[in-house]
């Protein structure tokens, strides 16, 4: 561990906030997360990532009277004097328009930046507050859901504090995940702690919470875990010191968008944020309460932008949620009471501007006298996490829902360059030593099946299949892609073409059969896995670490090498990493998480700084510098994926099923599958 240094110019944390702070941060978390690995902090934001600021208009934000529908005459007949003057309303058409509160919003309406959704819900809504958010904050309509939308989302990033962010005092549903919880900072950090060193208790304090964690804290792995634990707490804290400078005036949305933007500027890692304004419950006198309350959002969205780095604007889009909508007719007291179908903003220079889905009828309600849906809302989510921020919504959502067409291009980032950049590709940097990469794109694959047989497709070598007494459960090809070796069940190994053979165990009696090979980068050795987590190593591959002697709630299924062969993980069939040696570091894991179906195989990016899962049913599950680039996971598929091959750049994937169907994703080229003719005994593997 480095040393604490003092704290940084504007570092402002009271005690009570630090307090908080670690409470809302998600202390327990963090001390699983470190129980499990070190947490690692977030590496920076790369040029084609993209950024998500959510905010939550809570309460049940009246739709009709936020994009009114001026043109109706059943709206004014309904509505009365609850209805907004259609002299007033920002047209949007000869129908429809904007709350007079919305002007500035209007101007980015005129200029393409706004998307705007009508008629979103979902299925036997229920117009409670509670249950309502909770739907809308997990996207799943089960009853009492304990993991958020995008929670789920950054479970499959790289391990770091600062991955998804609430601006407020608590961290919300849709940002926990089920084994990471976005962190909330406030907008005013508070009376200075440790700044002032004439305050000894203070000064004391700091000192004593800084330095733990630096060490053993003599109170065992728990102990350890939970110092390490709150000593994050004040790095976090650290590295966010300028984002509180110049201070900012008060709790607004304002203010809390412009903390949004300038963590965006910042560059610290951070992919979703959160803000919130409310209340929009307006059961009474709704008319002056929701004006001033869509003020204050036109004003915060223009101070959002304004904060952001212009460089920032192609990465980042913003999207608003409300729980429901209010009813078509006013109550007694000059508001409505809970409704249904709301409205959705999304916006960004990056959007398809315009309006989506279908206004609601005024007259064709549902039994309870509300307006009745015609968008899913997690169609919406879908795309945001499908197009947005390269994720699978299948997975994530638990079903596939159509897109809408919200977003007209890409993320892309003019401020994420130079250092930030991995190869031009709007990764990372590359850390030291690391290989260069191979020409984008290059290089064909081999497919294996069960019996033996090896079918060449476009691959730099061509070379035979054994007929072993086991089947073949595993393959690895030589760095010149002129050989392979295939591995049996039993752990006997057969090598062709330039793989030389250096060891198996066959004819040995072992605790569990083998899932897996891996060869080393000089192809000169290889690692064996058995189901068990039991590592077997020939030639110059060396030993790290096994599992072996552990008992093992789920067994384990396949491996990859780290690079330079310092290392290696292996994952078990919940998606449980294992990681040996200095070269192989944790990235994270779906161990906690609810499959769908069983992880099957894996791959480590070219950097040893990621890796890729994929499950049975193609879910590709990224962690660390490895990219989403497509799945099956919502698709239905003939035969299961058994096996992933990254291609030489990185920069995609092929995914092949049991019957030798082939799947292009990224980069990767098609060139060929067993789908036509599939072999009587199963594809195994593939390689290149």
């Amino acid at each position: 561990m480095r040393a604490v240094a003092p704290p940084r110019p504007g570092v402002v944390l009271s005690r009570r906030r630090f307090l908080q702070a670690a409470a809302a941060g998600g202390t327990t978390l963090a001390l699983s997360r470190y129980l499990s690995m070190a947490a690692w902090a977030a590496s920076p934001v790369g040029a084609d990532d993209g950024i998500l600021v959510v905010i939550t208009m809570a309460g049940g934000n009246d739709t009709l009277n936020t994009v009114v529908p001026y043109g109706s005459a059943t709206y004014y007949g309904v509505r009365g004097g609850a209805a907004v003057p259609a002299g007033q309303v920002l047209a949007i058409d000869s129908q429809v328009g904007l709350h007079p509160s919305l002007a500035r919003l209007k101007r980015r309406y005129d200029a393409g930046q706004v998307a705007i959704v009508q008629g979103v819900g979902y299925p036997g809504a229920d117009m409670s507050h509670f249950s309502s958010m909770a739907t809308w904050m997990s996207a799943s309509l089960e009853a009492n859901p304990t993991t958020g939308w995008l929670g789920r989302y950054a479970d499959g990033l790289d391990a770091g504090d600062l991955r998804s962010v609430m601006v407020g005092t608590s961290t919300p549903l849709h940002l926990v995940g089920a084994r990471t919880a976005g962190i909330s900072l406030p907008v005013d950090l508070g009376s200075s702690f440790g700044g002032d060193r004439s305050d000894t208790s203070d000064a004391r304090m700091y000192d004593a919470l800084s330095t733990l964690g630096a060490g053993a804290s003599g109170l065992g792995p728990w102990g350890d875990a939970f110092t390490a634990s709150g000593r994050s707490s004040l790095e976090v804290v650290g590295e966010v010191a300028g984002v509180y400078a110049p201070a900012l005036p008060d709790g607004s949305l304002a203010s809390q968008l412009t903390v949004a933007a300038r963590l965006i500027n910042a560059n610290v890692g951070v992919r979703v944020l959160g803000a919130e304004l409310g209340s929009f419950d307006t059961h009474t006198n709704e008319l002056a309460t929701h004006a001033d309350l869509l003020g204050q959002l036109d004003a915060a969205l223009d101070a959002f932008w304004t904060a952001l780095d212009a460089r920032w604007a192609g990465a980042v889009t913003v999207v608003t949620f409300s729980e429901f909508g209010r009813r078509v007719e006013p109550n007694d007291s000059g508001g409505f009471d809970h409704g249904t179908a709301g409205t959705m903003l999304v916006m960004g220079p990056e959007v398809r501007g315009g309006l989506h889905g279908a206004a609601p009828s005024l007259v064709d309600l549902d039994e309870d006298g509300n307006l009745i849906h015609s968008v899913d809302f997690r169609s919406v989510y879908a795309e945001l996490l499908d197009s947005w921020l390269a994720a699978d919504s299948a997975q994530i959502l638990g079903a596939a829902f159509a897109p809408l067409g919200l977003l007209a291009a890409r993320p892309h980032s003019a401020a994420a360059t130079g250092a930030d950049m991995l190869w031009g590709t709007g990764g990372r940097t590359a850390p030291s030593g690391a290989p260069s990469p191979p020409p984008h794109g290059a290089g064909g694959y081999c497919l294996v099946t069960a019996g033996g047989t090896v079918v060449n497709y476009d691959h730099a070598g061509a070379f035979g299949g054994a007929r072993p007494a086991q089947p073949v459960v595993g393959a690895a090809g030589t760095p010149s892609g002129q050989g392979c070796w295939l591995v049996c069940r039993d752990g006997s190994v057969e090598a062709f073409g330039d793989a030389g053979f250096h060891g198996s165990l066959a004819g040995m009696r072992l605790n569990a059969p083998i899932v897996a090979m891996a060869a080393t980068a000089s192809g000169n050795g290889y690692w064996l896995l058995g189901a068990d987590g039991g590592v077997f190593s020939f030639g110059d591959a060396t030993f790290f670490g096994s599992t072996g002697n552990l008992r093992l709630d789920r067994p384990v299924v396949a491996m990859a090498a780290a690079p330079g062969g310092q290392g290696y993980w292996f994952a078990a069939s919940d998606g449980g990493i294992f990681a040996f040696g200095p070269g192989a570091r944790f990235f994270g894991s779906t161990g906690g998480m609810r499959l769908d179906q069983p992880v099957v195989s894996m791959a480590a990016t070219a950097t040893g700084q990621g890796y890729w899962l994929v499950a049975r049913d193609g879910g590709i599950f990224a962690f660390g510098d490895a990219r989403f680039h497509g799945s099956t996971g919502g698709m239905r598929l003939a035969r299961p994926i058994v096996d992933l091959l990254v291609t030489p750049s990185g920069q995609g994937y092929w995914l092949v099923a049991n019957d030798g169907g082939i799947f292009s994703f990224g980069d990767a080229t098609y060139q060929g599958s067993l789908g036509g003719s599939p072999p009587a005994e199963g594809v195994v593997a593939i390689f290149a």
